[in-house]
């Protein structure tokens, strides 16, 4: 059986970290410590609330009728009516149970919940949200993590809302000092429908390793994928990215001005009664969504990929029992392979995702049924 095949659910030994497959630790929720502020007679709004809980308080008498963001602007002196109207729309705010409204009205003893976020340096906001991460490892230096698809990792343009980083900073306040303020310990990211092993540092001295370990090629990258068209049994694609002339949130190949970037790919199965295969793939390189471009290069697209892949119709229209499974791009960070702070290496892995399994197991099904298209 391939090494990137669904394998037996045994249970690895946890006194062994160097095969980078330990039992996930669930992190502890951090609301479950959070003891609700009630409010005084006296409410004293020039004193700052902690930046990292929620915010859990009752509406007293003096502050009846105010506008929400009214409110949190006299309890956040710091922030921009901009920046709380932002966390308000995200959801990050609610009166007694409901999400509220930037122009709410408050009353006397409801229950006001403000999710607190983390404003980056540009006023970007990365909200700092209770999550039940997967950690694969952990120690003084790092964290890997198992990140789902459909969380982002940072903040970015044009996004409001929970983020890997905040989340992480929730856990480990200590983030904060590490790298930037609005990417605390992140050393390298996955697009946020891609679903797999990330590392973050704790530590400055951990950061500056990995980073210039990425920069340096020095880090292993591989990944898994469900890939539609026909694609080779292996093979090397060499071939430019670089930003897209007139669609600024798409990259493209082939442009001799843009960044080298080079990819391996060898095909693990093929499923041709549903066109797909099962593809690994290694990034020699870290460009802006390489993997997705460069298969997509040679007519091999990553399955359900919203921008670089192709219409699902035909294939929803063909094989219905595959249009509830496929909800985002099948793309999935399989191992990592880092340097340490101690001279070593470690090599971590991230299980099959459920979406990943249920879609294997269908397309087998597909196959055992030598369900034919039309």
């Amino acid at each position: 059986m391939s090494a990137d095949t669904p394998e037996p659910r045994d249970k690895p030994n946890p006194s062994n970290p160097q095969n980078g497959t330990l039992n996930p630790i669930r992190m502890f929720d951090p609301m479950a410590e959070i003891v609700p502020k009630v409010a005084t007679d006296t409410p004293e709004l020039s004193e700052k609330p902690n930046p990292l809980n929620p915010l859990m308080i009752v509406i007293d008498g003096c502050w009846a009728g105010l506008r929400l963001d009214a409110l949190l602007a006299e309890l956040y002196p710091d922030r921009s009516r901009t920046a709380l109207a932002k966390a308000i729309k995200s959801g990050a705010a609610s009166l007694d149970g409901q999400t509220a409204r930037a122009n709410s009205r408050v009353r006397a003893g409801q229950s006001l919940f403000f999710e607190v976020p983390f404003w980056g340096q540009e006023g970007e906001l990365c909200p700092i949200t209770p999550m039940d991460l997967e950690v694969i490892y952990r120690d003084d230096d790092i964290w890997v993590i198992n990140k789902p698809a459909g969380l982002t990792v940072h903040p970015a343009d044009g996004h409001v809302g929970p983020t890997l980083a905040g989340a992480l900073l929730a856990l480990d306040p200590g983030l904060s000092g590490v790298g930037s303020p609005e990417r605390p310990g992140i050393v390298h990211r996955l697009d946020k429908d891609t679903s797999g092993v990330m590392v973050v540092a704790r530590n400055q001295a951990s950061f500056d390793l990995l980073c210039q370990a990425f920069a340096d090629r020095k880090v292993g990258k591989r990944y898994l994928a469900f890939v539609r068209g026909q694609i080779p049994d292996r093979g090397k694609i060499d071939s430019p990215i670089g930003r897209h002339p007139t669609q600024r949130h798409k990259m493209r190949a082939g442009a001799p001005s843009n960044r080298e970037a080079t990819t391996i790919f060898r095909t693990i199965r093929r499923y041709p009664k549903t066109g797909l295969s099962l593809v690994a793939v290694n990034l020699l390189t870290g460009r802006t969504h390489q993997a997705r471009v460069h298969l997509a290069s040679i007519g091999a697209p990553i399955l359900a990929d919203k921008i670089y892949g192709r219409s699902l119709g035909s294939l929803k229209c063909d094989h219905p029992s595959l249009k509830p499974l496929l909800a985002r791009q099948f793309l999935h960070a399989r191992r990592l392979t880092i340097p340490m702070l101690n001279g070593g290496q470690m090599i971590f892995r991230s299980p099959w995702p459920p979406d990943f399994r249920a879609l294997l197991e269908e397309l087998l099904r597909l196959e055992r049924e030598n369900c034919l298209r039309p």
